[in-house]
């Protein structure tokens, strides 16, 4: 689906507001501008990033920041969300985290869950060992890094994956997470009333308006869907259209695909191929696979555009990688 979340957790960790006493003594860096962790700077008003656009920059700032001031070990959080984003296979990203598991055991532990649950950093994918490592970091609270796992573990526990299935609690736990403050939360109990009922549509949309208020901008995309299909809010493309930029400019990559979309289809604005394309290969650099699909159609149909065969075969091998079946076979049919 257009709007799904469509594994967006690559290379991307989460975390929370919290200011060790070394955070407020160092001076913001391109590691925290490039690596910052979102909704959670490493001091109150510093920098944080959504997604990380250049990994290779963000690496080589987050190293220099840990060479730079090694009393201050966020910046090795932050370098270890750079490895995985720069080489999603990087072992070596597990030994730099681990040298913060003393400083932030709740952080650590929700971390290393999130790298089980999705098989990155070399390890095995896991549901098992992701379930209990959300569960090590829930056992934190209400320490504020705490969250994400708790978050974690909710969705885990309302799936039945790495454990016995529990709606009630899941489900319990999410509300109670999105009425704390956690807009990650909302979003994701939003997705998960959507697949399992429990919710009306206008209240789904609710708690997704909740997460964008508080910064969740894959919420405000997912509001944004809403809106142009009307689903549970009213149809309103001048809505959908700003939701979609807020969260394209903040670097949430679906937001970029569905605003593609808008420009391709001529959805309230005048089509418009070219801004389409731009918005596409965008969101298919942050690895969405129907921003790679759509681009690799126009691309080689050259509607629009100039047609590059080329081009339209690496995106297509792109959405193919990215787990769209069709894709693989367009991008044959091309060879």
């Amino acid at each position: 689906m257009r709007a799904g979340r469509l594994g967006l957790v690559l290379g991307l960790f989460m975390g929370v507001l919290a200011t060790p006493a070394a955070a407020q003594s160092v001076p913001e860096t391109d590691c925290d501008r490039q690596a910052g962790l979102w909704l959670m700077p490493r001091a109150e008003g510093m920098a944080q990033a959504y997604a990380i656009a250049d990994p290779g920059a963000a690496v080589a700032a987050c190293e220099t920041a840990v060479a730079d001031y090694p009393q201050e070990p966020f910046f090795a959080v932050l370098l270890a969300r750079a490895m995985v984003a720069a080489q999603p296979d990087d072992a070596r990203a597990l030994a730099v985290l681990d040298d913060t598991s003393q400083h932030f055991p709740a952080l650590f532990a929700g971390q290393l869950a999130q790298l089980y649950e999705q098989g990155l950093a070399g390890l095995p994918t896991s549901d098992r060992l992701a379930g209990e490592l959300f569960f090590a970091a829930c056992e934190h609270a209400p320490d504020p890094f705490a969250r994400p796992g708790c978050a974690g573990l909710a969705v885990m526990m309302i799936e039945g994956r790495g454990g016995p299935a529990d709606e009630i609690r899941g489900f319990a736990m999410l509300e109670n997470l999105c009425n704390g403050d956690w807009p990650m939360a909302c979003t994701d109990l939003a997705l998960q009333r959507e697949l399992y009922g429990g919710a009306s549509e206008p209240e789904i949309a609710g708690f997704l308006a909740l997460a964008c208020e508080g910064g969740d901008l894959l919420g405000c995309s997912l509001l944004g869907f809403r809106h142009e299909v009307e689903l549970g809010v009213p149809h309103d493309m001048a809505r959908a259209r700003a939701l979609y930029q807020r969260a394209c400019d903040g670097g949430e990559v679906h937001g970029c695909a569905n605003l593609g979309e808008v420009f391709r289809s001529g959805l309230g604005v005048a089509p418009d191929v070219a801004q389409a394309v731009q918005l596409f290969d965008r969101a298919c650099r942050g690895n969405d696979p129907y921003a790679c699909a759509t681009l690799g159609s126009i691309l080689a149909d050259g509607r629009g555009v100039p047609m590059d065969v080329v081009r339209a075969i690496e995106v297509y091998d792109r959405a193919c990688w990215l787990g769209d079946p069709e894709a693989c076979d367009w991008a044959d049919s091309l060879r």
